[in-house]
C-alpha cells in the first residue's frame, strides 16, 4: 500500500467515510529492554486506509482533516478501538507484553473525560488494564484541567501513564510535575543523533536525573543506529524504541530473529561498554587512593603550621593535585589553601577563589561524611572546583597534631583530568 502523508492528504469526503467504516489499521513498534535483553512492550501507531483506493494514511495527515469537521475524537477513538483489538490477539500468542496505547490531549474535553468510552472497551475485549500504558500525546491541551482528570481516572482504574515527546522546555517539565507519569518518552529529536550531540546528552541526562526523583521510567524514543543506543544506555534510559531495531509493523514482531539478534548484540555491546568503565574507574580509584596515601603519610603527626609549610613540596611533588589545606575537628580551616599553579581568566577569577582560613567547611560530604561515619579516608564525586573552575576530586584524611594530640582533616582537591 502506498502511504498519503500530511503533504498529499485524502479528499475529506473520504475522511469521513473512513470515520464511519473504520477504515484503520493498528501497526505496532516494539519498546525494548536491553538489560532484560527482550520485547517488554509495543507501542500502537494508528493509520487508515483510504475506503476508495486502499492507500495508507498517516495519523497526522488524518488529524489535521478530522479537526476540521470536528472528528477528531471520533478518530482517536478509532485508532485505540484497532490498537486494543489487534493487541487482544498478540496478548494471546505472547502473553506479559505492555500496550503503548496513544491518546490525542487535543480531544480530552470536561465533556469527553468520565465517559469511561476506553475503559468500556478495555473491559470488552477482555484485556488487563495493568498491562496498558495509556500514553498522552504532546498535542495542544485544550482542559488541563479535564486532562488532569483523564490521568487521575485511569490510573484508578490501573493503567499506566505514559508522556509522549518529553524535552527539557518549561512546558515539558510543567506537563510531567503535573500529571506525574510512570514512563518518560524522550522527543526523538533529543535521542537522534545524541551519539555525537553533547548538547543533548547534557539534556537526556538532566532528563533522567529528574524521572528518577519523580519516580518515572524513561524510553529512549527515536533510536536509529547502534551507537545512538549505546549512549542512550550510558545516559540511563530504561528502554528504548526506534527505526534501529524496528519500524513499525501491522503484526507482532518481537519473536522475529532479526530483532532478537540485535537487542543481543547492543546488549553485548553495553555489556562490554560497563566492563570497560567499571575497569577505568577502579584505575582511577586506585590512582586517588595512592596519592592521598602517600600524602597522609608525610603529613602524620604534624602541627597545623608546619603542615601549610610542606604543602608547597607536596603540590610541587604531585601534578595532579590542585589544592590543600587543613581542618580542624569542627570542620573549620585552620590553615591557608595552597594551590598548584592556579590559572583562573580575570572574567571567572572573582567567581573561583580559594577559600581562605577560618572557612566553615562543616556542610560539606568531605568533613561530614568522614566524621559522621567514623571513616580514616573519603572521596567526593567529580564537581567543579571554587578554587579553580576545574573538575576536581576532594580526597579527606584524618590527622593528629603532633604537639597537643588534636585531631585534624586534611584535604586535598585532585585534579579529574590529569588522574
Amino acid at each position: 500500500m502506498e502511504t498519503l502523508s500530511p503533504e498529499n492528504p485524502p479528499a475529506i469526503t473520504d475522511v469521513l467515510a473512513l470515520i464511519e467504516q473504520k477504515s484503520a489499521a493498528a501497526f505496532y513498534q516494539p519498546v525494548i529492554s536491553i538489560k532484560k535483553k527482550s520485547v517488554i512492550g509495543l507501542e500502537t501507531v494508528g493509520r487508515g486506509i483510504d475506503p476508495v483506493n486502499r492507500q495508507l494514511i498517516e495519523a497526522d495527515a488524518l488529524y489535521q482533516l478530522s479537526h476540521k469537521e470536528n472528528k477528531s475524537l471520533d478518530l482517536d477513538r478509532l485508532f485505540r478501538l484497532k490498537g486494543l483489538e489487534g493487541f487482544q490477539e498478540i496478548q494471546s500468542k505472547i502473553p506479559g507484553l505492555l500496550l503503548f496505547l496513544g491518546v490525542e490531549t487535543s480531544v480530552l474535553t470536561n465533556e469527553v473525560v468520565g465517559s469511561g468510552h476506553l475503559l468500556d472497551m478495555v473491559s470488552e475485549l477482555r484485556l488487563d488494564p495493568n498491562s496498558i500504558v495509556i500514553e498522552l500525546s504532546r498535542g495542544l491541551e485544550s482542559n488541563p484541567e479535564a486532562v488532569r482528570k483523564f490521568v487521575e481516572n485511569y490510573r484508578a482504574a490501573g493503567f499506566l501513564i505514559s508522556l509522549r515527546d518529553v524535552d527539557t522546555s518549561r512546558s515539558g517539565l510543567d506537563r510531567v510535575l503535573r500529571l506525574n507519569p510512570d514512563v518518560i518518552k524522550m522527543d526523538p529529536s533529543l535521542v537522534g543523533g545524541i551519539s555525537k550531540d553533547s548538547y543533548k546528552r547534557d539534556h537526556f541526562r538532566s532528563l533522567v536525573n529528574l524521572s528518577r526523583k519523580w519516580g518515572a521510567l524513561v524510553v529512549a524514543n527515536g533510536v536509529e543506529n547502534e551507537e545512538d543506543a549505546l549512549v542512550a544506555l550510558e545516559l540511563g534510559a530504561d528502554m528504548l524504541q526506534g527505526g534501529y531495531f524496528s519500524k513499525p509493523q501491522r503484526t507482532e514482531i518481537s519473536t522475529k530473529l532479526g530483532l532478537k539478534a540485535r537487542i543481543v548484540f547492543v546488549a553485548s555491546r553495553f555489556k562490554r561498554q560497563l566492563s570497560e568503565k567499571v575497569s577505568k574507574d577502579k584505575e582511577r580509584k586506585n590512582r586517588y587512593e595512592k596519592i592521598t596515601l602517600e600524602i597522609l603519610e608525610k603529613f602524620q603527626e604534624i602541627s597545623p603550621l608546619d603542615a601549610e609549610r610542606k604543602f608547597g613540596e607536596c603540590l610541587r611533588q604531585y601534578p595532579q593535585l590542585e589544592c590543600l589545606y587543613l581542618l580542624n575537628q569542627d570542620g573549620v580551616q585552620a590553615t591557608e589553601t595552597v594551590c598548584n599553579n592556579r590559572k583562573v581568566s580575570d572574567r571567572r577569577r572573582f567567581l573561583f577563589q580559594p577559600a581562605p582560613k577560618a572557612t566553615d567547611h562543616s556542610l560539606k560530604d568531605y568533613y561530614y561524611s568522614l566524621i559522621f561515619n567514623g571513616l580514616d579516608r573519603y572521596f567526593t564525586e567529580p564537581y567543579v572546583s571554587m578554587a579553580s573552575g576545574n573538575l576536581c576530586v576532594t580526597a579527606s584524611g584524618t590527622l593528629k597534631d603532633s604537639e597537643d594530640g588534636k585531631p585534624y582533616i586534611l584535604c586535598l582537591d585532585l585534579d579529574v583530568s590529569k588522574i
